[in-house]
């Protein structure tokens, strides 16, 4: 008998052909490189079909396993299963508090902050995620923990009904086809795998993952340690279950979970494995032959597993990036209230505990990048924890269970030796590379793409020639002299800005750049400050004015303006922890004598008429604001498509947009009685607008488009053998 089973658990022709599948899937990605994209639906298909039986699966097996066990059984299993699983959470705890002590200290150590968006990251409905209000859409939407719950509910009201053994055999007959469908598409799991790991081998840049190879490397060691050491080591030492024959029967759906990305699909799998590895155990509760594995499975899936947890390694990894490492302490703190936490989405319980440990929310794109990575670690040891849990509460349930003192003592010793050695080769790497991002040089580094032929950049207006006296339109001074003279200010990013090469660009500059190659002039840029811009206007020094004007009132007692050409979102720029201070504009909880800076003098009487209980101050340069740490100012109130790009270059600041949205239009200031240039601007305008070039703009110079350009990534057909360009 215990041969037979033995052999039951040993890995098939399967396993090895899944394990050939991924394989080939890296070396095809390899050689083929970003070619290998086109395999990407085929592959996200067979993860389809998986999925498509699991949710059904788990609520035949949920309820038809629940139904046969007796009121006591059933809290004695979910008593043992509870405390089971509160050991794993204390062991995650501690291995987390141990990892992130991996981190060196790295005085100074700079951060990322990609373009703003204005929306943020979503939050789920917790109340729908695990409370059933309509069963129905929980089915549609995929929400496990509220469908367990409900099932949970009803396969335990089953229990004491009279008549129920015809439901639940069929409930049997439904669960064993299912059996076999699952069983069918495992077989075709080595073709599936390949297509998927052939277009994540082909398309993940590893030079996106560089950066983050602190967070990528404790993450990595957590996972490892508790994978292979901690969860079957606890296993082979508290009960009949050997650590190679629990390796060996993870072996399918470990695999199966690093090339889907997706626990959820291998639950099927592990079920099947752990009643495989319980055959000759005589798996009872109480008389009960039915196995306890299709019941725990689906119970201990909607609660956090280890690999869930150490996501909380982020908010070890962002403190130390910023400069501001956490203490054993205070990670000891933040693992406990993260476990706590963690029954919601990491996309919730991460941006709650960066505001709890005041760090920069625009942090969160460090996390989400590298998730291909990090989930399928997570969904590894998820698996190997839902394994290990259903084994041990098995176990101690027909009371098999039996603590070897002695093997438990040399598996702490070895993880303990491996944790210390691990732990000091990643302090020594980590403590002699540098992990810094290029974003913000990426920024500074962006040119016109496609520049006007004759272009002059005027540093200083002393430097301008004169023009002679103006006698008709500005568009007939155009033509005449043919040169074209914009007014641009030289610190309004992402509008008109100097690069790293000391070039003017910015997406009013390139437009600028496409208006003088339409009208076939010279383009010359003349510098002005908004003291005198009126003047410089009114005197034909330059001919409009540009760097992202926002249309007022105000503005248009002294301007003319064309049409708009982009709109602009007010918000207020603050350090980044104390941005939930001006979620509303009219705020009754805010602090009182809050100072808010504008950087024009015609937007300090709209501000105080918006925010009546706070003190408006002018300051005379942006920069200043986030670069002199002594001003006695809370906030800096500017449009955020401007504070998006200022946000890159200092991330330790947050942009909000405050509601109600308030959106003010972008245009060109000119002379107001010029109507002739003013009627060919805004015809000049509608054409770009229909044409496209005007949100292929915002895109690359608002949006940070321009910095995603990179060549194709590195493959061996082009970068070695050259077949291709």
């Amino acid at each position: 008998m215990e041969q037979r089973a033995r052999h039951d658990v040993l890995p098939s022709k399967t396993g090895r052909w899944i394990a050939v599948g991924l394989l080939l899937g890296v070396i095809c990605g390899i050689v083929f490189g970003e070619y290998c994209g086109w395999l990407k639906p085929f592959g996200q298909a067979y993860v389809g079909l998986l999925q498509m039986t699991v949710l059904p699966y788990l609520v035949i097996s949920l309820v038809a396993k629940m139904a046969r066990l007796d009121l006591q059984s059933a809290r004695k299993m979910g008593l043992v299963a509870l405390v089971i699983l509160a050991v794993f959470w204390l062991s995650g705890i501690a291995l987390i508090t141990a990892v992130s002590a991996v981190l060196p200290p790295v005085p100074g150590a700079s951060f990322f902050s990609p373009p703003s968006s204005l929306e943020g990251i979503g939050e789920s409905d917790l109340l729908l995620q695990f409370i059933p209000t309509n069963i129905f859409r929980s089915l549609a939407d995929e929400y496990v923990p509220a469908v367990v719950i409900f099932f949970l509910f009803f396969g335990t009201a089953l229990i004491v009904v009279p008549g129920k053994e015809p439901l639940l055999d069929s409930l049997d007959l439904c669960a064993e086809g299912i059996g076999r469908i699952n069983t069918f598409l495992i077989r075709l799991a080595p073709l599936g795998l390949f297509m998927l790991t052939a277009d994540a081998a082909g398309t993940l840049r590893v030079d996106e993952l560089s950066r983050l190879q602190a967070y990528l490397i404790i993450f990595g060691l957590a996972c490892a340690i508790t994978t292979f050491l901690i969860l079957p080591l606890l296993v082979s030492s508290v009960t009949n279950i050997g650590y190679r024959e629990l390796l060996r029967a993870a072996q399918e759906p470990l695999l199966t979970a690093i090339a889907t990305g997706k626990l959820f699909v291998v639950l099927p799998q592990i079920v099947d494995k752990c009643e495989q590895l319980l055959a000759d155990e005589q798996d009872t509760i109480e008389g009960d032959q039915e196995s306890t594995a299709r019941v725990i499975v689906p119970l201990a899936y909607p609660f956090p597993h280890l690999g869930k947890m150490f996501s909380l390694l982020f908010l070890a990894f962002a403190a130390w990036y910023v400069g501001d490492p956490l203490s054993p302490v205070q990670s000891m703190t933040m693992a406990s209230v993260g476990t706590v936490s963690s029954f919601a989405s990491p996309l919730v319980t991460i941006p709650y505990l960066l505001d709890a440990y005041q760090l920069p929310q625009d942090l969160m794109p460090l996390f989400l990048r590298p998730g291909f990575v990090t989930t399928r670690l997570a969904d590894v040891v998820g698996v190997m924890h839902l394994m290990a849990l259903t084994l041990i509460t098995t176990q101690v349930l027909s009371q098999k269970w039996r603590v070897r003192w002695r093997r438990l003592l040399w598996a702490a010793a070895l993880v303990l030796l491996v944790l210390v050695v691990g732990g000091s080769v990643s302090r020594s790497y980590l403590a002699a590379t540098t992990v810094k991002d290029d974003l913000d040089q990426r920024f500074l580094a962006l040119s016109i793409p496609s520049p006007h032929g004759d272009v002059h950049v005027y540093r200083s207006r002393a430097d301008v020639p004169e023009r002679p006296p103006r006698s008709g339109s500005t568009l007939d001074q155009v033509r005449s002299e043919n040169v074209l003279r914009v007014g641009y200010h030289a610190d309004h990013l992402p509008y008109s800005f100097f690069n790293h090469h000391g070039e003017l660009v910015g997406l009013d500059v390139e437009l600028m750049h496409r208006l003088a190659t339409r009208l076939d002039v010279r383009l010359e840029f003349v510098p002005y400050e908004y003291e005198n811009c009126v003047d410089q206007l009114e005197s034909g020094e330059v001919d409009l004015l540009v760097g992202g004007l926002m249309i007022t009132p105000e503005r248009l007692l002294h301007v003319g303006f064309t049409n708009p050409y982009q709109s602009a979102t007010l918000s207020v720029v603050l350090p980044d922890h104390r941005r939930r201070e001006f979620d509303t504009w009219d705020d009754p909880d805010r602090v009182e004598d809050v100072r808010l800076a504008v950087g024009y003098a015609d937007l300090v009487s709209p501000a105080r008429r918006r925010l009546p209980d706070a003190k408006v101050v002018e300051i005379s340069e942006i920069r200043s604001y986030f670069e002199d740490r002594d001003q006695q100012i809370d906030g800096l109130i500017m449009q955020a498509e401007e504070a998006s790009a200022w946000n890159v270059l200092h991330p330790e600041f947050a942009v909000v947009v405050p509601r109600p949205v308030v959106r003010r239009p972008v245009a060109m200031a000119v002379r107001p009685q010029d109507l002739e240039w003013i009627v060919m601007l805004n015809g000049w305008i509608e054409f770009e607008r229909f044409a496209g070039s005007l949100e292929r703009l915002r895109g690359f110079w608002i949006e940070g488009g321009g910095t995603k350009k990179r060549r194709p990534r590195w493959s061996v057909i082009r970068d070695v053998l050259h077949w291709v360009p």
